[in-house]
């Protein structure tokens, strides 16, 4: 199944319905990690969004996700892919990781990430892809895509 969808940068008035969707995605497995230290997080958030390409995920209906990209000199870096429940399944995610992936191989780059190691949702997705596991941590896996 396939649903429509485009992207358009955040703006400013963009922070706050974006850090909510952060929250409401991610904070069970920060919780489960770390624990949720809400002022940790927000300035963490704040630095994030002030250094990172950040982009709304827009369906029909209105919001549905958000996607945070950092250009490294030596590789790209997909920093969150976060898509509500609803809209999951339906290959957004997938569309914009080949997006992501073409990009990166049109400049010969790698594509990295990390998935929190709670999720094994996200990297089982990131796997069919062709992300491989890179190096693992008590917290993450941090995988990467190369262009054959």
């Amino acid at each position: 199944m396939s649903s429509s969808f485009e992207l358009r940068a955040a703006t400013p008035d963009d922070h706050n319905a974006v850090f909510a969707l952060y929250e409401n995605l991610f904070r069970h497995h920060v919780e489960r990690i770390w624990g949720w230290d809400p002022a940790w997080q927000t300035a963490n958030f704040i630095k994030e969004w002030q250094t990172t390409r950040t982009d709304l995920i827009l369906i029909p209906h209105g919001l549905s996700g958000y996607l945070q990209v950092k250009s490294e000199p030596d590789h790209d870096y997909i920093l969150s892919l976060g898509i509500l429940p609803e809209s999951q399944g339906q290959g957004i995610g997938r569309r914009i990781v080949a997006d992501l992936m073409q990009a990166a191989a049109s400049r010969g780059m790698p594509l990295r990430l990390s998935v929190f190691r709670t999720n094994s949702r996200a990297l089982e997705f990131y796997e069919s892809l062709g992300f491989q596991t890179t190096t693992e941590t008590p917290e993450f896996h941090r995988l990467e895509w190369t262009a054959n």
